[in-house]
């Protein structure tokens, strides 16, 4: 392995200058898997940060899925890398269980994950990954394939919010061939991954189908433009929703939100599902929005509500999507969080922790007496003992909210007001991050 050189000759300027965005960041994390294209994300961020007087820090990030005897070896391989590079390290291990099926989703999201929490923890305002045209335009034709709408095929973002971190990807319009000569021209032997060969992974297979498609002018070139003019297409529907927003929707302390129903039916079709969308990822603390199907069924049964022809009566109207529950009232319709047959997330605690919890509070605990707490839901028991504080509250969204226990007592629920004893040597705090989550223009999983 060469030494490493920064600064060394055949950087192209094209290429570094897709880094300039990132020129006041604080701090910048960089995905790398051993692959060509993360490390060609890795060398092209070495030489454009080496160009500028002052700049982010540069460290890299790696995870370890174990789904293959190789992969621990190839992650010392990384930091190898990066210890040539003099850039800081860490791998992270993923210990779940490997998934007897949907191994690219399930592996997918744990490295989102652990990279997020990763960058969070190193102070990071950017994570960038190494996506490029070739995956943007592969993405595009698994979307097609399952039906998407604008949203979906307008495929990858090139920069995105991810629970206050900005998700980034400087190589999406880049060619897969262009980066592998990156690393070779820096006389490194990436890391093959057999997985991107098996045809039993859907990417694999429309990769495989490429050479064919491009003989008919379907090349990745076109597919990735294609992607992005949907791109623009989606963000302009974005723009109506959030005006719809301004005007329809309130979101409380509680993380409930309320919509007025005639304004959200009089917008056209594609806006009303993009804002039911927004809100149920919102509202329920996903990463990613339902799929288009089940949201085209709620628009419906909404709309029928709406116009008074559900044939249940507005005061009746009830729906569950993606872990909220949506009813009618006085001419609005409410979207609460649902706890599900697997109930909300509890936390053990002891040294204290900050945050986020469902996906919908940013939590802190601070603990100066030590003791065993849990950060857990409220609860249908904990909302009749406090309800009284909020009693305009809707019930689901108090039983959602975030409380402070020890020893199965509840000892604080900052989203009512209640906060703990003085000699218990605690600060317990929890500020709803739905109203927030409703701007970000999320697409789908990518």
């Amino acid at each position: 392995m060469p030494a490493a050189d920064p600064s060394a000759a055949g950087g192209d300027a094209a290429l570094l200058a897709r880094f300039a965005p990132f020129a006041g960041a604080k701090r910048l994390a960089l995905a790398v898997s051993g692959g060509a294209d993360s490390l060609a994300l890795l060398i092209l961020a070495c030489r454009w940060r080496a160009g500028l007087a002052s700049g982010p820090d540069l460290f890299v990030l790696n995870v370890d899925h174990g789904l293959r005897p190789e992969s621990a070896a190839e992650s010392r391989f990384v930091g190898e890398v990066a210890g040539r590079y003099d850039l800081a390290f860490r791998s992270m291990r993923w210990d779940g269980p490997a998934p007897a099926s949907g191994v690219e989703a399930a592996a997918r999201g744990a490295r989102y994950a652990l990279l997020l929490d990763a960058a969070r923890e190193a102070g990071a305002t950017h994570l960038a990954t190494a996506h490029h045209r070739d995956d943007q335009a592969e993405t595009f034709l698994m979307r097609l394939a399952r039906g998407s709408g604008v949203y979906g095929l307008a495929a990858m973002a090139g920069d995105v919010e991810r629970d206050g971190i900005r998700l980034v990807r400087p190589l999406l319009d880049v060619p897969h061939d262009r980066l592998v000569a990156v690393v070779r021209e820096a006389g490194l032997v990436p890391v093959e991954d057999p997985h991107n060969a098996d045809p039993g992974f859907d990417r694999v297979r429309f990769r495989q189908r490429m050479p064919m498609l491009a003989a008919e002018g379907l090349d990745a070139a076109t597919l990735a433009a294609t992607a992005r003019r949907l791109g623009r297409a989606a963000a302009a529907l974005d723009a109506y929703v959030g005006r719809l927003f301004a005007n329809a929707a309130t979101a409380d302390a509680t993380g409930a939100v309320r919509l007025d129903a005639q304004a959200w039916r009089g917008e056209p079709e594609e806006v009303r599902l993009r804002a039911l969308a927004r809100i149920l990822r919102a509202v329920g603390g996903a990463a990613y929005v339902p799929r288009l199907d089940s949201l085209e069924g709620l628009e419906a049964a909404m709309r029928l509500a709406a116009e008074g022809l559900a044939g249940e009566g507005a005061g009746t109207f009830s729906r569950t999507l993606a872990g909220v529950v949506i009813d009618l009232r006085k001419g609005d319709f409410r979207f609460q969080r649902e706890p599900g047959r697997d109930g909300l997330p509890e936390l053990a605690v002891s040294n204290g922790f900050d945050g986020i919890w469902d996906g919908r509070f940013a939590v802190r605990l601070e603990v100066s007496g030590g003791g065993a707490f849990t950060i857990g839901a409220l609860g249908p028991e904990g909302r009749r003992q406090f309800a009284v504080c909020v009693p305009k509250a809707m019930p689901r969204a108090i039983e959602a909210l975030p409380a402070l226990r020890r020893n199965g007592e509840i000892v604080a629920v900052p989203g009512l007001g209640v906060a703990a004893e003085a000699e218990l040597g605690v600060a317990f705090s929890a500020t709803s991050r739905v109203a927030a989550r409703l701007q970000e223009p999320v697409r789908q999983a990518d």
